[in-house]
C-alpha cells in the first residue's frame, strides 16, 4: 500500500490546474461561487467533480479551470491525493 499525503487549495481565477502526479483529484464549488467549469464539465453549486485513477496509475493532466460572470466570488477548492516520495 503505498503512503499519500492530501493537498488542498484554493483558486480564486481561471487558471490551470496540474494534477502533478497524483492518484486522486476533487473540484468542489461552494453554492456561494460564481458558475465554473472544469474541463468544460459545468459544476452546479455545492457540487464536486472527482476523478480518480487506477490503482498504480497517477494522473499528469492538465485541468482548465473557468470561472463565468455572477454576483458572487469565484470560489474553488482543489484537493489531491498525492504519492508520498
Amino acid at each position: 500500500m503505498a503512503k499519500t499525503q492530501v493537498q488542498s487549495e484554493f483558486i480564486g481565477k481561471s487558471q490551470n490546474i496540474e494534477a502533478e502526479g497524483c492518484f486522486s483529484i476533487n473540484f468542489f464549488r461552494p453554492t456561494t461561487s460564481n458558475p465554473v467549469s472544469v474541463m468544460g464539465i459545468p459544476l452546479e453549486a455545492g457540487t464536486s467533480l472527482k476523478i480518480q485513477q487506477n490503482v498504480g496509475d497517477t494522473d499528469h493532466t492538465f485541468y482548465q479551470v473557468i470561472f463565468g460572470s455572477g454576483a458572487s466570488g469565484n470560489q474553488l477548492y482543489v484537493t489531491k491525493i498525492m504519492p508520498l516520495g
